[in-house]
């Protein structure tokens, strides 16, 4: 896999775990280990659940099996922000050829969305009733101000 898809899904994988609220910058397992190298940004939020290593194996496949599309709508925002940057700098804007890249961009970015919306659901499935309400609690704790 080259540099630039590992980055888009890491970026993937962290929006994932954004999305579940929990921001935290800890290096539990260090890279190389099961969540380091292949999905420790991603699994991050799980942290402190006390996930089974079968938990761990379903939470790992999961995003494993999601990166495929992630990375075919990481190229398609990619594409549509590269169009529309040559559409800035060209000697005549083209406004309707910058809304249809405007337009494939947001609908990359929907369904990226969409993925992250589905992985989050599938990785709850994998949690018991109890760490559910544990990472729910966070995620409320974590939006209130301060």
């Amino acid at each position: 896999m080259n540099r630039i898809s590992r980055k888009h899904i890491a970026a993937f994988l962290l929006a994932s775990s954004a999305a579940f609220g929990i921001a935290s910058a800890s290096a539990q397992d260090g890279p190389g280990g099961h969540m380091g190298r292949h999905g420790g940004g991603s699994m991050m939020h799980l942290r402190g659940l006390n996930l089974t290593q079968a938990q761990r194996d379903q939470v790992f496949k999961i995003y494993h099996d999601q990166e495929p599309a992630v990375h075919e709508q990481m190229k398609q925002v990619q594409a549509a922000r590269q169009q529309l940057m040559q559409l800035a700098s060209a000697d005549r804007f083209d406004e309707a050829s910058a809304r249809q890249a405007a337009d494939a961009q947001a609908k990359a970015l929907s369904n990226l969305a969409v993925l992250r919306a589905q992985t989050m659901y599938r990785v709850r499935e994998v949690l018991t009733p109890e760490q559910r309400q544990q990472l729910d609690q966070r995620r409320n704790d974590h939006r209130r101000p301060a």
